[in-house]
């Protein structure tokens, strides 16, 4: 299979074959506890349904699978899957006033980056109506603004202190959730998406304000969708710099939202990387882009 190929060129033999014995298997079903809660068991215990602490991140919780589609919690959308990648991404936005979360929906890390700023505005933007409507439902959180727009043409003149760009990309740290992407991906794919993922990122950093931040991350393990997108980002726009992520992780273990010890594996230069098989989660990047 030729993603095999390109995995073993670019993370090796070993973590290729946890990469694929991960996508082989059932993912782990895990949730994020909310702002109020205290303890993994007591998201779910009014509903008594069994759950083990995250193994990333100590506000997550890991559901038996079966259990999310009886849950009268999830039908009320106070249990929302999220990956335990997917709610660490969210949480390297850091804090701030005014925030900006673009490619928004269905709206997991809105809702983390909302709770974790409870004083901020956080302006959700969506290309898709249907999508930002969905996420109305979804996204309870009072200081949230949610519109439809497309991130590439930003249809808003303020400027912002933290970004998060959630670029639509190929998914491929996803398959264990979404194996039909190994069927339909091409190569050439990989370049169309790149493309479109620097305009979204070029344009979200023109509304980063003087000393602000923006994060950059996807669901892939392709370097074209991810080191190679801030690399041509940064070339365009020479007054950002990325920031080390290991110093963002170092300050999640010490307020203690980090569980895991190794920081140096979820580093890669830079950048963050989760590697499914690897870590016990999907598959992401992040970079996080200072501007001053």
């Amino acid at each position: 299979m030729w993603l095999v190929e390109r995995w073993i060129e670019t993370y090796g033999r070993e973590a290729t074959q946890k990469i694929c014995e991960y996508d082989q298997a059932v993912p782990p079903t895990a949730v994020r506890i909310s702002s109020g809660e205290s303890g993994h068991r007591r998201v779910v215990a009014f509903e008594d349904i069994p759950s083990e602490p995250g193994r990333l991140l100590a506000r997550a919780a890991i559901l038996p699978g079966d259990v999310i589609a009886r849950s009268v919690a999830s039908r009320q959308h106070r249990l929302i899957i999220q990956d335990e990648g997917s709610q660490l991404v969210a949480l390297l936005v850091g804090t701030g006033t005014n925030i900006l979360d673009c490619c928004a929906a269905p709206g997991g890390k809105t809702r983390i980056v909302a709770q974790q700023n409870p004083n901020a505005i956080v302006v959700a933007l969506d290309l898709h109506p249907h999508r930002a409507r969905l996420m109305r439902k979804l996204v309870t959180e009072a200081n949230v603004r949610i519109i439809a727009g497309d991130a590439r043409h930003m249809p808003l003149s303020k400027k912002f202190d933290c970004i998060l760009v959630d670029a639509p990309c190929s998914g491929t740290g996803t398959l264990a959730r979404n194996p039909d992407i190994k069927w339909r991906l091409k190569g050439e794919d990989i370049v169309r998406l790149q493309q479109y993922q620097i305009e979204i990122l070029t344009a979200a950093m023109s509304r980063v304000a003087d000393g602000g931040h923006i994060v950059y991350s996807t669901c892939s393990l392709e370097t074209e969708e991810n080191e190679q997108v801030v690399e041509r980002a940064l070339a365009a726009d020479p007054s950002f710099h990325v920031a080390d992520c290991k110093t963002e992780l170092k300050k999640l273990r010490e307020s203690g939202e980090l569980l895991w010890s190794d920081l140096d594996s979820l580093s890669s230069d830079l950048f963050l990387r989760t590697i499914p098989g690897v870590h016990p989660c999907d598959g992401f990047f992040a970079a996080v882009l200072r501007r001053g």
